[in-house]
């Protein structure tokens, strides 16, 4: 099951979308989303990984008219045409396009310094500038669930038994298999919780067949509530 999978997101198209709530005071809240339009393209299978392309035909950003929101879009365009390798897991191994998203950078930097100044701009381009530096570094990004965590998490092979894996947030993630007709889904829940800044951690990830159709992850700290949603739409 775990290869049919990794071979049938080609030619997919997947909505990934990140809604972040926050309680500033108990007056006053605010709501933030990133949506991305995304195509996966498999290349076919080399030594014991899996080559694929990903790219990025639509941005929607809720904050797209404000200052930092319009900087932060535009960033994100440099990581809209990626070429990476996966293993069987699901994990990004590497970015085969690493040389030109170096190069894009440049460019994109270079065109966003002449409108936009000062240290939090600087300390920005500094963080995306060490990032494209470390390719261990990047591909921790990449897999992220606000990036392509969703799509590639490592959790292939939890579809057909149950496993545990440490979070970067100090807690135990514990994804459990559960067949529902001719679905299997998969069940997404947390240990040692308090020993983070996180209250609640689930998900749920749903596969019908050899077809990944849908899944997210909810994070609810004290103050804030995160959300990042995939749906396959075709």
């Amino acid at each position: 099951m775990m290869l049919n999978l990794l071979q049938n997101l080609h030619q997919k198209t997947y909505r990934l979308e990140t809604i972040f709530k926050e309680q500033r005071n108990p007056a006053y809240s605010i709501t933030k989303s990133y949506a991305r339009q995304i195509e996966v393209y498999y290349y076919g299978k080399v030594k014991d990984e899996y080559q694929f392309q990903i790219l990025v035909v639509d941005f929607d950003f809720s904050d797209d008219d404000e200052t930092m929101g319009k900087l932060i879009k535009k960033i994100s365009y440099l990581f809209d045409e990626l070429e990476c390798k996966v293993d069987a897991e699901g994990n990004i191994t590497a970015v085969d396009n690493l040389l030109f998203l170096r190069m894009r950078w440049l460019k994109i930097q270079t065109e966003l310094a002449k409108t936009h100044k000062g240290e939090a701009v600087d300390n920005y381009f500094s963080r995306v500038s060490s990032l494209l530096e470390d390719e261990t570094k990047l591909i921790d990004f990449l897999g992220g669930y606000n990036m392509f965590g969703l799509l590639f998490n490592g959790l292939l092979q939890s579809f057909e038994t149950k496993r545990k894996r440490e979070s970067s947030e100090g807690f135990t993630e514990i994804m459990t298999p559960v067949k529902v007709g001719d679905k299997m889904i998969l069940k997404i829940s947390a240990q040692n919780l308090e020993q983070t800044e996180v209250d609640d951690f689930r998900g749920v990830f749903v596969c019908k067949g050899d077809q990944y159709e849908e899944g997210y992850i909810e994070i609810k700290k004290q103050n804030s509530h995160l959300k990042h949603s995939l749906l396959w739409i075709g």
